[in-house]
């Protein structure tokens, strides 16, 4: 890894009406590990208290530092404060999300395996609610290596608060693109950008929970129309440079509209699903009616075997705790709990798809 053994990371928190997060948000930051950090907080035209929060919270820590812009949306405070960056890496974090306190100094160490540090690290999260505290997480997935395809499929990355980017190749792909939210399909820029480096470069995991990724009512990942209309931008170039991709493309697409909607549905957000339910059965219903036995049929399974060791007289299967060393986070409990457990170390073996 250049710029010595420990190079200067750039955390970048674009902000907006803020205040009653953002604190948490700079204490998680600011108590990290690695402490050889630049962070930055990019207040994007906030009418609350956001800014000042921000500057005298920069009197205590003379690592941060607050910009200002007028209101340009999540991608535009982002590539503001990675312009002003200092740092060979860029760390973006929301200013409603948590991190690990070992979150930055693991990344750094996954990413010793590729020659010079020159990769993404990432790692899984917990959905956390407005009070911090876990009420689900991340598919842990294993992907290592040359990611593109299997990122194409599925976002298993999943928020804009977990990557670790080489501030460099974030530049050369022209960062987060601010005409979605023109076109009035804000969402899904850290994914478009996501794809982008892996295009080009090698992605690290570090196996462990360490984002705590909050959900609100009314936040950009609760506009599920909006979502699915960006997620559909995003993918159509990548579907006309790849055409031997299409059918993985339109898989991902009917996935992330059912996850949109099952998360309408159970979260009883029924105008999101009012909008939804005519565009799933028209334009899914084939989809709908495979996937729907396809699920019967695992559930069936489920219950076959279930019933079957009853009848046996073994004990029911024990809820798994772990995954890959990994403590799963437990709902009902608080991300900030998860602090005291050490997070996995070791460097698990790389799975990538091939490039097309």
């Amino acid at each position: 890894m250049t710029a010595a053994t420990a190079p200067l990371i750039t955390i970048v928190i674009p902000a907006y009406n803020a205040e009653k997060t953002l604190l948490e948000t700079l204490g998680s930051v600011s108590s990290q590990s690695y402490d050889k950090l630049e962070i930055l907080v990019v207040d994007d035209g906030s009418r609350d208290g956001t800014f000042d929060l921000a500057r005298d919270y920069g009197l205590k820590d003379d690592r941060v530092r607050v910009l200002r812009q007028d209101n340009g949306g999540v991608a535009r405070a982002r590539n503001h404060g990675i312009r002003e960056a200092r740092g060979l890496y860029i760390a973006p974090v929301d200013a409603d999300d948590i991190w690990h306190p070992e979150k930055i100094e693991l990344q750094l160490q996954a990413l010793k395996k590729f020659p010079d540090g020159h990769g993404v690290a990432y790692n899984w999260y917990a959905a956390i609610d407005e009070n911090g505290i876990i009420f689900g997480h991340s598919r842990p997935v294993l992907h290592q290596g040359d990611i593109f395809e299997l990122l194409l499929r599925e976002n298993f990355i999943g928020n804009g608060s977990t990557p670790l980017m080489p501030r460099a190749d974030v530049l050369a792909c022209g960062g987060y693109d601010a005409g979605l939210r023109d076109a009035g399909a804000e969402g899904c820029e850290d994914l478009k950008l996501y794809l982008a480096l892996a295009e080009k470069l090698p992605f690290a995991l570090v196996p462990d929970f360490l984002t705590g990724y909050r959900f609100t009512r009314g936040n950009m990942s609760s506009n599920a129309h909006r979502m699915l209309k960006s997620h559909a931008l995003v993918m159509a170039p990548i579907a006309a440079r790849y055409p031997q991709l299409a059918r993985d493309i339109r898989a991902a697409q009917f996935n992330t509209a059912r996850w949109y909607f099952k998360k309408a549905f159970f979260d009883g957000d029924y105008p999101q699903v009012k909008k939804l339910a005519p565009m799933m059965a028209g334009k899914y219903t084939p989809q709908l009616i495979i996937y729907g036995m396809r699920d019967s049929w695992r559930q069936a399974k489920r219950q076959g075997i279930a019933m079957a060791k009853r009848a046996l007289g073994r004990p029911p299967a024990r809820p798994k705790t772990r995954f890959a060393g990994a403590v799963l986070p437990q709902p009902g409990t608080a991300f900030s709990d998860r602090f005291t457990t050490v997070p996995v170390k070791d460097a698990v073996k790389p799975t990538g798809g091939s490039r097309p």
